[in-house]
């Protein structure tokens, strides 16, 4: 038995751990009243680098909006810490949009050469403007593995290979990002890979350019094994594989859009023979045959001229059932609904998307996620195209319950008389 004073020591103790493993925040605003400054709340450093540098492996440094630029602000190392470097919300476009690193052509953004590992974060940034002569203009990925999260990678260029990223025997994983605009005057617009097992995930990759080479969105060079999954790969250009082109390297193409990417040899992806390709469940503008069902259609994009001005391109998917429309922050109904919905791979986790759908993944970079397209009817709870008695029994066995399901047509938490009005409503549609 343990006496009253020996549970409150196990207690005291117990709350010094929780203490001491809590996250310290180290702030930066350009806008700090002093120069460097401490890093608290009420004195910010003026540099990011500064409070990388005072940081340790856990801790968090949080940058506030603005336009970060000269020195201190550019070639930022982390020097290998298992650190998170983010924005005051890293899952806000518009902090995101507004907490920018721009070194103005002066050097790269993030250099990663000490053995970084997933443990080490970049989320919620604009990165832009790196420039480098050699390779990786705006991320140098060496015997690296961050990870880079709902970042804005755009307009950095490298006069050899990897417009926006270069990764050498590293692991980086990109997720939520776009990657746009950015180019390289040999190859990969976007991403150059010597080696390595880069993992790109819900991006867009769009408008990237290897001017004189191959890879407008990514060079896989020589023993690299790139995966992409739900991501949209859009109006890039290059020599050959305006998208992507794999040099003995293996490719993973899967839940991906691939549409109106430019080269000499008109082809979406190439690669040579000592590559292997594999791409399932995706939109393949001209096609392509592979283990999944992969079609050749329009993706329905809601705001995309190849030829108009990339600021204006939204690459959500059309549909009449619901489509997030990021200006107006609102769901909008379309006349057309893209076959990229619900056509991702059957096995993919399909769960965080919106309700209704057909309990199956779309293509692209919203898929799996909030804002991916809707279809369908929300009573349509077995999604037959109907709804009837049988929409009516599943409701009912969830009836008075608090838990999280799609009867919950209300989203208030329990099953109850606001679903059930919502049912009767859309009792007997069918799917024209």
């Amino acid at each position: 038995m343990y006496t009253s004073q020996t549970v409150a020591v196990i207690v005291f103790g117990l709350c010094l751990v929780s203490i001491s493993s809590a996250a310290n925040v180290i702030y930066v605003d350009l806008n700090g009243p002093n120069d460097p400054g401490t890093g608290s709340f009420e004195d910010p450093f003026l540099r990011i680098q500064d409070a990388i540098d005072s940081a340790i492996g856990g801790d968090i440094v949080e940058i506030r909006p603005g336009l970060y630029t000269g020195a201190g602000n550019y070639n930022l190392d982390p020097a290998g810490k298992r650190i998170t470097i983010r924005s005051t919300e890293p899952n806000n476009p518009d902090i995101t949009a507004n907490t920018i690193i721009d070194p103005n052509s002066a050097g790269r953004i993030f250099n990663f050469y000490n053995g970084e590992d997933a443990n080490c974060v970049v989320s919620g940034l604009t990165i832009r403007n790196g420039y480098t002569g050699g390779k990786g203009g705006g991320i140098f990925c060496y015997y690296s593995s961050p990870t880079i999260k709902n970042c804005v990678i755009s307009g950095n260029s490298a006069s050899l290979h990897g417009g926006a990223i270069f990764c050498q025997n590293g692991n980086p994983y990109f997720t939520g990002c776009t990657i746009s605009g950015n180019s390289a005057g040999w190859d990969g617009g976007a991403l150059e890979c010597w080696t390595g097992m880069p993992e790109f995930k819900n991006c867009i990759i769009t408008d990237n350019h290897a001017q004189d080479g191959v890879g407008g969105g990514f060079d896989c060079f020589s023993d690299c094994d790139v995966t992409m999954t739900n991501c949209t790969v859009a109006k890039n250009s290059a020599n050959s594989g305006g998208a992507v082109y794999s040099s003995a390297s293996n490719l993973v193409v899967k839940n991906c859009i691939v549409w109106a990417n430019e080269a000499g040899d008109n082809s979406q992806i190439a690669y040579d023979a000592t590559s292997v390709v594999s791409v399932s469940y995706s939109d393949i503008e001209n096609g392509w045959p592979g283990p999944g069902d992969n079609i050749d259609i329009d993706p329905c994009f809601a705001s995309f001229d190849p030829n108009d001005n990339p600021d204006k391109w939204d690459f959500h998917l059309q549909s009449a059932y619901g489509r997030w429309e990021p200006n107006s922050q609102s769901w909008v109904n379309d006349s057309n609904t893209s076959s990229c919905i619900d056509s991702g791979d059957p096995n993919s986790e399909w769960g965080g998307e919106p309700w209704p759908n057909g309990k199956r993944i779309n293509m692209g970079a919203y898929g799996g996620g909030i804002q991916a397209s809707m279809y369908g009817n929300p009573a349509d709870f077995d999604i037959n195209g109907s709804v009837n008695f049988i929409d009516f029994a599943k409701f009912a066995v969830k009836w008075g319950k608090y838990v999280s399901c799609i009867e919950d047509l209300s989203k208030n938490g329990v099953v109850e008389s606001a679903d059930l009005r919502i049912l009767v409503h859309n009792w007997l549609w069918q799917r024209q």
